[in-house]
């Protein structure tokens, strides 16, 4: 079993777009706040729909490529208590996968959609609500895509210990290093947030919670692409700004919505010729998730 934080450890870089629902009626709440807490979601299953849109642009020997990848997603997750006190583990099971893959513009074939069919994971949250464990996939396979992966699904939201109102803030300060076989990745994320209003949507009573933030990702090691080693050395940098929908009584995200500009630099070395060669990337990504249906 490995264990490590999952935010923005991948090449590649994902945009998901989910249909968006209203902003809700604003409400009034105890004077005293409310405590965010996941223990509500124990026993629940929640139903989301994702709608991909992933725009990448890379430099590759002086040529300019670039991929989109458009489509729909659906996915569950179960959640249970963790072994832990205050953990929960979130098992998650992908449904639809209804997702094209275009290198300027022409349709192409993806391994990395078909794998994400009917695959099954569970991710385990701590007590604030981090991922600090995923089962059921590979990282280092993980590391190397390009296109699509299960870990840009994973629903992260660290919830403060105390409760609160109307302009609570708190602060998320990440260091993690992972080393995994011939790879090592080391992180800082950096996200604030803020509660900007409480209202009520389908039924619910609902935080909402503005995020801004940093990632700051160094990747080094050795990696496999179309059968040849590379020797890689990559820095990935960008900023972040979204909001955050959390559902008080069920205890569970039901919208979210994320931008993010990166940009990755960096060299890989063919281990075979020796040839060095540079890695530019640029993405701009929009992430936007919504809770259909509790069960």
């Amino acid at each position: 079993m490995r264990r490590f934080f999952i935010d923005g450890i991948v090449f590649a870089i994902i945009a998901i777009f989910l249909f968006g629902c209203g902003g809700g009626t604003k409400i009034q709440m105890p004077k005293g706040g409310v405590k965010l807490s996941y223990e509500n979601a124990i026993g629940k299953t929640f139903d989301y729909r994702t709608r991909v849109d992933k725009y990448i642009q890379t430099s590759q020997q002086g040529a300019a490529v670039t991929r989109l990848v458009k489509g729909d997603v659906k996915f569950s997750i179960s959640v249970e208590k963790g072994d832990s006190l205050g953990e929960v583990k979130m098992k998650y099971k992908f449904g639809n996968v209804d997702v094209g893959v275009f290198q300027n513009d022409q349709l192409q074939s993806s391994d990395e959609v078909e794998d994400m069919k009917d695959l099954e994971i569970t991710a385990t949250l701590d007590s604030e609500g981090s991922a600090i464990d995923v089962e059921g996939l590979d990282l280092e396979e993980e590391l190397q895509k390009k296109e699509i992966s299960p870990l840009e699904f994973l629903l992260e939201f660290p919830l403060p210990q105390k409760k609160v109102t109307v302009g609570y803030s708190w602060h998320e300060d990440k260091d993690t290093v992972v080393n995994d076989k011939n790879m090592k990745v080391t992180r800082k994320v950096i996200q604030d947030f803020v509660v900007s209003d409480f209202v009520m949507m389908d039924s619910a009573r609902v935080a909402v919670c503005k995020l801004t933030g940093t990632v700051d990702i160094h990747q080094v090691g050795e990696t496999e692409q179309d059968g040849t080693t590379y020797d890689v050395d990559i820095t990935m940098k960008g900023d972040i700004k979204g909001e955050v929908y959390f559902d008080i009584d069920n205890g569970c995200i039901v919208k979210h919505t994320s931008d993010k500009m990166i940009d990755i630099k960096g060299s890989q070395i063919n281990e075979d010729t020796g040839e060095k060669e540079p890695i530019v990337y640029y993405n701009q990504e929009k992430f936007q998730t919504r809770l259909e249906k509790i069960k």
